[in-house]
């Protein structure tokens, strides 16, 4: 008589511990380390495509500094328009991806994708002001170009406020309770 227990495969047995916790964590952190270079990413086209603005620098006279008068203010708008619509972009892109990791669904994800969203905004933001632009060499009474730079501080939240309503809007919208439909 042969057992016939032993001729059928044992079950397959989930792995306990650090490693089974590290590879359930780890689409997280691809998501997080890719939001990242995305901000980096964001900033390199953000100075690419940033309007040069043009400004003046004029002599204060009688013993006075010199000042600096902006010319073109719509330049400078259409510079932080152009960075809102970049992070309009990576946002909803990120909260759609975050949404398309079922295994993790939750709030942690959400507070995940809006962290790194403010993060990879203020990444975008140095990465476009620390490229050089502008006209290095300025002349007292004399037009020259100034340096890229965001003058709207709000804009920094735009990219983590999309992530996180792509997600929610994407939640909201599951007909599954647990939120793990497909």
């Amino acid at each position: 008589m042969t057992d016939a227990v032993a001729d059928r495969p044992a079950p397959a047995v989930e792995p306990d511990g650090p490693a089974a916790t590290a590879r359930s964590w780890r689409p997280l952190a691809l998501l997080v380390a890719a939001q990242l270079l995305a901000g980096v990413l964001a900033g390199l086209a953000w100075r690419m495509l940033a309007p040069q603005t043009v400004s003046y620098l004029l002599s204060g006279g009688d013993g006075k500094p010199a000042f600096v008068i902006p010319d073109e203010s719509e330049s400078q708008v259409a510079g932080d328009g152009r960075f809102v619509l970049l992070s309009i972009g990576v946002g909803m892109v990120f909260g759609l991806v975050a949404w398309r990791l079922r295994a993790l669904r939750g709030p942690v994800v959400l507070a995940a994708l809006a962290a790194a969203g403010l993060l990879s905004s203020v990444l975008a933001r140095v990465t476009g002001e620390l490229l050089p632009s502008g006209s290095p060499a300025r002349r007292v009474d004399s037009a020259f170009h100034p340096q890229l730079s965001l003058h709207s501080l709000p804009a920094l939240a735009v990219q983590a406020f999309f992530a996180v309503l792509v997600y929610t809007a994407l939640a909201g919208l599951s007909a599954d309770a647990n939120l793990t439909d497909r």
